[in-house]
């Protein structure tokens, strides 16, 4: 049974280990040649959008290394942190398949690597093999269930306990963004992120060195 603490990034890697889900890469291997030759493969910088609110559903990704944070921008302007997402993970696969505009922010936590293709090859491709779609209905039900679990970003109540439970989701446990895009997904301003850090350094929470933000214990 899985326990409410822990965290996110391991319940996820567990059900990846656990196969929940069935093999993103031999799905590519077996695809139509029409499909595999529309693919892609992008590197992303840390802190770099991948997919920005509001803009025109072109392509689908699919994680192959890194940490993406999942932001909503809310109508007064405030960035809300929605969720984490890892390796093997699909985005921008539901706004292909509604044909909308991306919903959402989706920002790199570290150096990432993704695949992309044009979303009408991924539409094809779900159209003529079924296994592609288990393997979104999987990913979704699992997504499910570990929200379920964990709450989110919903779970805590305060910009410095989000900072902490941010640092804990990504490997490595430390973060390099500049401040005023980490004050933007934390949903506060530059000048309070800046008294949050200050604050959790002195508490010894966390260390400071030369833009690195990390966690002093995981426990």
């Amino acid at each position: 049974m899985m326990q409410n603490d822990t965290p996110f990034r391991e319940l996820w890697l567990k059900f990846s280990e656990e196969e929940l889900l069935p093999n993103a890469d031999g799905l590519f291997r077996d695809a139509p040649d029409l499909i595999r030759n529309t693919v892609t493969t992008l590197h992303v910088r840390n802190g770099q959008n991948l997919i920005c609110q509001g803009d025109p559903n072109q392509a689908v990704y699919v994680i192959l290394d890194g940490e993406f944070i999942v932001n909503k921008q809310a109508e007064n302007g405030k960035q809300v942190g929605l969720t984490f997402c890892y390796r093997g993970e699909f985005l921008g696969e539901m706004e292909a398949i509604c044909q909308q505009a991306y919903r959402y922010d989706v920002i790199a936590l570290s150096d990432c690597r993704v695949l992309r293709m044009p979303a009408t090859a991924f539409l094809t491709w779900l159209a003529q093999d079924h296994r592609l779609s288990l393997l979104l209905n999987r990913q979704l039900a699992k997504r499910c269930l570990i929200n379920g679990e964990q709450r989110l970003m919903n779970a805590v109540d305060s910009i410095e306990n989000n900072l902490l439970y941010m640092l804990t989701q990504i490997s490595g446990h430390q973060i390099r963004l500049p401040r005023d895009m980490l004050a933007s997904i934390l949903g506060t301003s530059r000048r309070h992120a800046d008294k949050v850090l200050l604050r959790l350094k002195t508490q010894g929470k966390i260390t400071l060195d030369e833009g690195v933000i990390g966690l002093v214990s995981t426990n």
